[in-house]
């Protein structure tokens, strides 16, 4: 039963309990008096919730779906949600997980580690049916950002669309992707290290177990995101304990099938971490590092910032191949078609290689422009043996900055897109490809760089500190009903197209098999909707035989 006290057909919920008790019919006694005076409010097994009225849709924000992950569950598993006894506030700014972000005049800090919340947007008045639910895992480079994220709120596609969008923190940094050797003892899977994607699981958990009474189907879960969370999403698919919990998937601007990290290395970063810390003692090294302040946990390695010629020493907080949460590397896994079989959306931003407004790639390593011997040095750093043969296919030429933004593009994302788009639907699972392409000017002229579909895709204005300002234009909103129709159609069916009519079809994905059989199509995302075949062909057929780390990691990317 959906315990919404939101307005149903127009008509406030306190209309239709007194006409239940005229009818002898019994309101439920989780319903106070206050409480069926209110639009936006819902009962949970944990307590009430009180939400944000937003006119055609509801907020709810920094709703507890696990318990705080400080003190002694800091580098613990995700642990149940404690009860409340009073409705829960739920109107207000959310809590973000720590971060630090390092500028010119030193850290900047924030957050809290009783962060394990997430926000659900429903359309006032709610779902009639139950409603299909995109659960969008979040944007940040596994350092940064919430589920609170400006752009990405999903205010506007829950009221236009009537899907349920629930976004969720997830622990980042070191306190959501820390291995260690003393943590991986202490833990029954012997393992340690994925904790952020372990509270991503318990968010879907929780999905499961409460959608319904937002008027969510909780057997019709997409999950979705850009970046960090498409690479999330991609980890997902592979992972064992999220089987069960999501029915379609959606990988925007990500590349989970690169080379990642293995324990051995990650568990060396861990040392450095414990004896940064002061944490030496092998008796005590858990409790110490558990005892450590959050600025200092922050602060302990220098952070890497995401550029293609990363400084010495810095650390890089990310996924790992952990043996349990990520079994094995998850190229291997995708092409051995072990992973849960969803139907899928996988696309990519035209220029992704330029990087993102707060993560310029190049240019933070470059910032006066890339000279040819040095994009022939970085070639040769990141490619070691294979750089001849990526200097023939990508020789410098007159704009060698241009050709290194390529290069990134086509080996970390775009053909990366590829290879994850070939391994879903060659185990028969139906799979859709984008490219999006679409240029405001007031953000980036002539180009299309990482993470600038997201605000379309939901329907927000661009905001600073993260993009320039830009409002949506009426070409700007023209796109986004035509991706958000897209994306809220694939997520209700696993089919993003409308049906026989006059709208735009998004053809599926094909793997080429042979000469004229197959062609890799896929939708153009533009200022007006277009079909391509087989994206980058040349250049991704050239990396589809590699195993690469990514180019903006802190090893080459050739290394093993």
């Amino acid at each position: 039963m959906t315990r919404w006290t939101g307005k149903i057909a127009g008509r406030p919920r306190f209309v239709i309990a007194a006409a239940l008790l005229l009818l002898g019919c019994v309101v439920p006694a989780k319903w106070s008096n206050t409480a069926a005076q209110s639009s936006c409010f819902v009962v949970l097994d944990d307590g009430s919730v009180q939400g944000a009225e937003l006119g055609p849709s509801c907020a709810f924000l920094g709703i507890p779906y696990a318990d705080t992950t400080a003190g002694n569950n800091r580098w613990r598993p995700p642990q149940p949600p404690v009860p409340w006894t009073s409705p829960l506030n739920a109107t207000g700014t959310p809590v973000t997980c720590p971060t630090v972000m390092l500028t010119a005049g030193g850290p900047v800090f924030g957050g809290d580690e009783d962060c394990l919340k997430l926000n659900v947007w429903v359309s006032d008045p709610p779902p009639v049916e139950p409603a299909p639910v995109i659960v969008w895992l979040h944007t940040g480079a596994f350092t940064a950002a919430s589920g609170f994220f400006a752009g990405h709120r999903g205010q506007t596609l829950a009221a236009e669309t009537g899907v349920i969008v629930v976004a969720p923190n997830y622990r980042l940094g070191p306190f959501g992707f820390l291995a260690h050797s003393a943590l991986a003892a202490a833990d029954p899977s012997g393992a340690s290290g994925n904790y952020g994607l372990l509270d991503q699981q318990a968010a879907l958990r929780w999905v499961r177990d409460n959608i319904a009474q937002f008027g969510g189907d909780p057997n019709n879960v997409t999950i979705a995101g850009t970046s960090a969370g498409g690479q999330s999403v991609g980890l997902q698919m592979v992972s064992p304990g999220s089987a069960g919990l999501f029915h379609r998937a959606v990988i925007q601007s990500a590349y989970p099938t690169s080379r990642w990290t293995p324990d051995t290395e990650a568990k060396a970063q861990g040392n450095a971490f414990a004896t940064a810390l002061g944490c030496t003692v092998p008796a005590t090294v858990l409790t110490c590092m558990r005892s450590a302040s959050r600025n200092a946990v922050l602060t302990a390695l220098t952070q890497a910032s995401q550029q293609v010629v990363e400084p010495a020493g810095r650390a890089f907080w990310e996924p790992t191949v952990d043996g349990a949460v990520i079994p094995e590397q998850p190229r291997i896994l995708f092409e051995a078609g072990i992973f849960h079989r969803v139907p899928t959306i996988v696309g990519v931003n035209r220029d992704e290689g330029w990087g993102s407004f707060t993560s310029r790639f190049i240019a933070l390593s470059f910032p006066t422009g890339v000279t040819p011997a040095q994009y022939e040095g970085w070639v040769i750093n990141e490619f070691g043996p294979y750089a001849g043969s990526v200097l023939n296919l990508y020789p410098a030429g007159s704009s060698p900055i241009q050709t290194m933004a390529t290069v990134v593009g086509d080996v970390q994302f775009i053909c990366e897109a590829r290879r994850v788009a070939r391994a879903v639907e060659s185990s028969g699972t139906p799979t859709y490809l984008y490219s999006y392409e679409y240029i405001i000017n007031d953000l980036s002229p002539d180009l299309v760089l990482h993470g600038v579909e997201g605000s379309i895709l939901f329907g927000n204005n661009y905001s600073a500190p993260i993009f320039p300002v830009h409002t949506l234009t009426a070409a700007d909103l023209a796109l986004h009903a035509q991706m958000a129709g897209h994306w809220t159609r694939f997520a209700t069916t696993g089919n993003p197209n409308r049906g026989s009519d006059s709208a735009f079809s998004w053809p599926p994905f094909t793997r080429p098999n042979g000469t004229g059989r197959g062609n890799d199509k896929y939708i153009i995302f533009a200022s007006s909707l277009g079909a391509g075949v087989r994206l980058r062909e040349k250049q991704c057929d050239f990396f589809e035989a590699y195993f690469f780390r990514s180019v903006l990691g802190g090893v080459p990317a050739a290394t093993p």
